[in-house]
């Protein structure tokens, strides 16, 4: 991986992937300008998001994905270089370089009829070895969408325009199939990295006051019914089992994913539930006073991010990991080396 000079264009589509755009910007291109493209659905979810464009950004454009209708491919590549062009950004061609989390989205296959290199990252912590479980996931609501990112190797990461692969390596579950150069991104030990200051402001983007909780375990939902896994009512009798099993006797805090509509009062009587909407990597940078000490989840992508702050107690649904044949390359921020940024 190299810095490079120039501008460089970020695109992020969920929390996590925002928070990891974020991080790689300030630990990597802090001196260049830096744009960051994030889909115009995000308003709901963050409606400060602006505020990006103050020490985080140079610029940050929301892009028309829900005026892009799903269809074949050559109908979708004209409506996404038209989207691109609504935004008055300089041309592809003009970046230096170009990370793209949340590849799946239009805006890749834009950047690959345009032939331009870019850089990937995974779409969640564990999720570039399992790249057909991403596709099925997209495939339940989108299906026409979903295949068209996978005939690109947009869920494995495994396209000849895809440079450089960050993924959080302790966090996949078996072999994966990019044959790309793979850093190794862990947004835990990143978050580390930065500074006080800019950590605290970072934290503060998301969440604007600490929290105060007596809880003594965090329990993070999944979005199972957002994602066509369950429905509603079989995601709330999922958990409300939680509460008589390996819940029960805990003071509880649920964090509910950031796309989870469920209301958790009522599955869990007399537990804390979180209102505010942020990643879940910053749970241990959030709290004043007391902090719960463990973290459960199903199977819980954020919890490979959370080893370090919290004891982790994995939830049934978690798949046995197999032995990796790769090794990724090592980011200086994890060898306390910033200053030693590595060649690609």
């Amino acid at each position: 991986m190299n810095q490079g000079s120039g501008k460089v264009l970020y695109h992020g589509i969920s929390s996590y992937q925002l928070l990891e755009v974020i991080l790689h910007r300030l630990l990597f291109h802090r001196e260049e300008e830096a744009v960051l493209l994030l889909p115009d659905f995000i308003r709901e979810k963050y409606p400060q998001w602006e505020k990006l464009s103050h020490g985080f950004f140079d610029e940050v454009r929301l892009f028309p994905y829900l005026n892009i209708p799903h269809g074949e491919e050559n109908r979708v590549v004209k409506d996404t270089a038209a989207a691109y062009e609504s935004l008055d950004l300089p041309p592809l061609e003009e970046f230096s370089r170009i990370y793209i989390a949340g590849a799946h989205f239009y805006f890749s296959l834009y950047v690959i009829s345009r032939g331009r290199p870019f850089s990937f990252f995974e779409d969640a912590a564990g999720m570039l070895s399992r790249p057909e479980e991403a596709a099925k996931i997209l495939a339940a609501k989108f299906p026409q969408h979903a295949a068209l990112a996978q005939s690109h190797g947009l869920f494995s990461g495994d396209n000849p325009l895809i440079q450089e692969v960050f993924c959080c390596w302790d966090a996949q579950l078996g072999p994966v199939e990019t044959k790309a150069t793979i850093w190794d991104f862990s947004v835990e030990r990143a978050l580390k990295a930065l500074p006080w200051g800019e950590r605290r402001r970072l934290v503060k983007f998301f969440v604007e006051r600490p929290i105060k909780t007596k809880a003594d375990t965090i329990l993070l939902t999944q979005q199972f019914s957002g994602l066509g896994l369950l429905g509603e009512e079989e995601q709330r009798s999922l958990y409300r089992e939680l509460a008589q099993g390996p819940l029960a006797g805990r003071r509880l805090l649920v964090k509910p994913h950031p796309d989870d509509r469920l209301d958790y009062r009522e599955v869990f009587p007399g537990a804390e539930v979180m209102r505010e909407v942020f990643p879940a990597e910053l749970l241990p940078y959030v709290f004043r006073g007391h902090k719960p000490k463990t973290a459960a989840a199903f199977g819980s992508a954020s919890l490979s991010n959370l080893g370090e702050s919290f004891r982790i107690l994995r939830l049934p649904l978690q798949e046995a990991s197999q032995p990796q044949e790769r090794q990724p390359e090592t980011l200086p921020f994890q060898s306390g080396d910033l200053a030693g940024h590595p060649s690609m």
